[in-house]
């Protein structure tokens, strides 16, 4: 197969493409081996550096993944798991998104990584700038045993020690031990790329394209309780908004 240079597509993208195709297609199944990068490269008629790019999107895609000493495979077919945003009691809206993990046949959990104290302008901000170090509690989401979302609650120092507290599993359900019932006060949403360390604990490759969602928890009180920041892989989740009907 031979690209076209004169289109002003970047050769790595029409290759890219064209493997693409095959999987949508149906040619390659999920499982099977790609050819080696030098045959790819004599098929398409470009160098091995350009295939070797046009691969590396796909890997970052989720439709491909690499077996070091192996070879490349084409990547089981995931959906992408809905998360619903609405303006619900946190309590509610983490019922709808375990439920949706489990329609899809998932088994979810979250587990804690860590907790230690770590300082973030945002988070300080955000919590009305407290006295004393911000203690961070670091989660994992895992789907049936697959990294997900990588997340991140602080709280202030007066609310450190009982952070030891929060269990494995639902990290809410700790934290509302400690505030009392959480309500959202705000919530946005955004894209990144991956660093090394999302790369590290969400086994994607450095830049792969990520869904950031972060915001602020308050307790019955009215004031902030609960600064989160979320790292989801965009190929595994979708943030969805439904409008009521009327």
């Amino acid at each position: 197969m031979q690209l076209s240079r004169a289109t002003g597509v970047p050769l790595y993208r029409q290759v890219s493409d064209a493997l693409g195709e095959r999987m949508t297609s149906g040619r390659w199944q999920p499982g099977d081996r790609l050819p080696s990068e030098a045959e790819l490269g004599v098929e398409f008629g470009v160098n091995r550096l350009t295939v070797r790019q046009a691969i590396s999107e796909l890997v970052r895609c989720g439709r491909l993944h690499v077996r070091q000493g192996v070879g490349t495979f084409v990547a089981e077919s995931v959906p992408p798991i809905d998360i619903e945003v609405a303006t619900l009691t946190v309590e509610a809206s983490v019922a709808r998104t375990t439920g949706a993990f489990s329609a899809n046949g998932w088994r979810v959990g979250e587990t804690v990584l860590g907790r230690d104290e770590h300082e973030d302008p945002e988070a300080r901000a955000q919590l009305g700038d407290p006295a004393g170090p911000l203690h961070r509690i670091r989660t994992m989401t895992l789907a049936n045993g697959e990294a997900w979302i990588l997340s991140s609650y602080w709280v202030s120092a007066t609310l450190g020690a009982d952070l030891e507290a929060v269990p494995e599993g639902n990290v809410f359900a700790g934290l509302e031990r400690v505030h009392g019932r959480l309500h959202y006060a705000w919530r946005s949403f955004s894209a990144t790329a991956a660093t090394v360390d999302d790369a590290t604990h969400l086994h994607v490759p450095v830049g792969s394209p990520l869904l950031v969602r972060e915001g602020l928890n308050r307790g019955e009180d009215g004031r902030p309780a609960t600064y989160v920041h979320r790292r989801a892989r965009a190929d595994r989740a979708r943030f969805v908004l439904r409008h009521p009907e009327g």
